[in-house]
């Protein structure tokens, strides 16, 4: 199938469902939320209780393996228990496609609030939030996993509180990494089955905070020394983005870059 008949198509299968659908007889569309590598997901209200939840369907085009990742992440989500984390309550089959149930997590994502709202995050901002994530972080890597997936859109801000979302690419520590043999660097060091990897991506989430409040010296004209020469970072914190960033040599646990973050914010 050539590449445009394969979108195309990919494209009709994938069509979320319709608002007002009732499915299972128990959880009513509300809002469609969002379509990710591997599955859709919608606002639901749930008839019976009256409660707001957040359905997930594996990704038709996915065929198997869509159906075969939403359910480890159901199994996953079923071994974590963390106020910060949104419970598994329920999955369903219905007409051969896949469902999961969870809390919905009211807030907004980071990615909200930095291009929907126009939120401007100071260093101290972006690594206080940082070290309320990695509070999450480390439990689930205690529990023996890792996320894999920790962007700007997986992390919920409401108040002082701070939800860490979509497990869909979570995989157990010590399992083979499932990565494309043509994947570039960047995605390679984001799929590997280590907590190195999810130091990586907290590294790229502290940029994109730290870029909301960027104002290029010249307009248009980016730095050849990217982010290390555009952002006005200080000393401290810039030894430990170059250790998540892996640019000199990274962390070997979440701990001890949790002393590291812990001393330069006290500092």
């Amino acid at each position: 199938m050539s590449g445009y008949f394969k979108r195309v198509y990919e494209a009709w299968i994938d069509y979320p469902q319709r608002v007002g659908k009732v499915l299972a007889g128990q959880y009513r569309i509300e809002r469609f939320l969002g379509i990710g590598s591997y599955g859709l997901t919608y606002l639901c209200q749930d008839v019976q209780s009256g409660e707001e939840i957040v359905l997930k369907q594996a990704k038709p085009s996915k065929g198997r393996l869509g159906q075969e990742l939403l359910r480890r992440e159901i199994e996953i989500m079923g071994q974590l228990n963390h106020r910060s984390i949104p419970r598994c309550l329920a999955s369903f089959e219905e007409q051969k496609r896949l469902y999961m149930v969870t809390e919905y997590v009211k807030g907004q994502t980071v990615e909200e609030l930095i291009f929907e709202r126009g939120a401007l995050f100071t260093e101290k901002e972006a690594f206080g939030i940082v070290r309320k994530l990695m509070e999450i972080v480390c439990y689930v890597h205690d529990k023996g996993f890792v996320h894999l997936d920790i962007r700007i859109p997986n992390v919920i801000l409401q108040g002082e509180r701070i939800s860490l979302i979509d497990f869909g690419l979570a995989s157990r520590l010590g399992e083979p990494a499932h990565i494309d043999p043509g994947a570039d660097m960047e995605l390679a060091r984001r799929r590997k089955v280590e907590v190195s990897s999810d130091l990586y991506a907290i590294g790229h989430f502290i940029l994109f905070m730290l870029y909301s409040a960027f104002e290029p010296k010249v307009p248009g004209v980016e730095a050849s020394g990217g982010w290390e020469e555009e952002l006005e970072v200080s000393p401290n914190m810039k030894k430990i983005l170059r250790k998540l960033l892996q640019i000199d040599p990274t962390y070997v646990s979440a701990q001890a870059f949790i002393v590291d973050l812990d001393a330069a914010l006290n500092d």
